[in-house]
């Protein structure tokens, strides 16, 4: 595998009367052979869901499903018994392990802006679970990490060997991902403009939200907003 710049502007997307989506990978409708994924990274959707519309109920497997709120609000229900009201900030994963039925619907009027980010699972023989991180991608004092394979206070869980930060970055700031041997990384920019500057390229990658930057030969990354930001930083097997 090869480094790779994926352009927003070649994704994949869909229009419905109230729903913008756009697609990194093959999805729906979007077929790419050559865009199924990257380790255990298999969507990357940027959604803008329109006030008092949503998805309807609808089945998970295996998948876990990471949902990065940057505006409005998201109200997640379940067949396994659980809701969760999301607004700008907040991080939800869903664990879907054996099999959940779950509804996403903007109960607000203004239009909702999310990532959806869904990762092979490695227990498909454990039951679903649930959960929400609060204020997540609010401004922090560097990287923070959200997700990972281990138990940690303030961190969202996942069944998959991954770890993810969130970074709110401001002009003047830097902020540098090391990748270490036998991993991999994927910087994804939800919103802004920053530059990349990759080890070993002469000039630094201008990225803006939804653009992403697959690394699998460097092992270091430093990132430069040059507007306000916010990004993810995965750190994969």
């Amino acid at each position: 595998m090869s480094d790779v710049f994926h352009d927003r502007q070649a994704r994949g997307w869909a229009r419905t009367g109230w729903l913008q989506a756009h697609y990194t990978f093959s999805f729906g409708s979007f077929n790419d052979p050559t865009r199924m994924g990257f380790r255990a990274l298999r969507v990357i959707n940027e959604d803008i869901v329109a006030g008092g519309s949503g998805f309807a109920e609808h089945a998970h497997d295996h998948f876990e499903i990471l949902t990065f709120m940057l505006s409005g609000e998201l109200e997640h229900k379940d067949s396994a018994g659980h809701h969760g009201r999301l607004r700008a900030g907040d991080v939800q994963l869903i664990s879907s392990g054996t099999g959940v039925k779950h509804s996403e619907r903007n109960p607000a009027e203004a239009p909702t802006h999310l990532f959806q980010i869904w990762l092979h699972g490695n227990a498909d023989h454990l039951q679903p679970r649930y959960q929400l991180l609060q204020g997540a991608l609010l401004g922090t004092n560097g990287p923070r990490l959200v997700a990972g394979a281990a138990e940690q206070p303030g961190v969202l869980q996942l069944r998959a060997p991954v770890n993810i930060w969130a970074v709110a970055g401001q002009p003047g700031e830097c902020c540098s991902h090391d990748i270490q041997p036998d991993r991999f990384g994927w910087l994804q920019v939800l919103e802004g403009v920053v530059l990349a500057d990759v080890d070993g390229e002469p000039q630094p990658l201008e990225l803006r939200g939804g653009d992403g930057l697959q690394l699998s030969t460097v092992k270091q990354i430093s990132v430069a907003p040059q507007t306000e930001a916010r990004w993810v930083w995965f750190d994969l097997a």
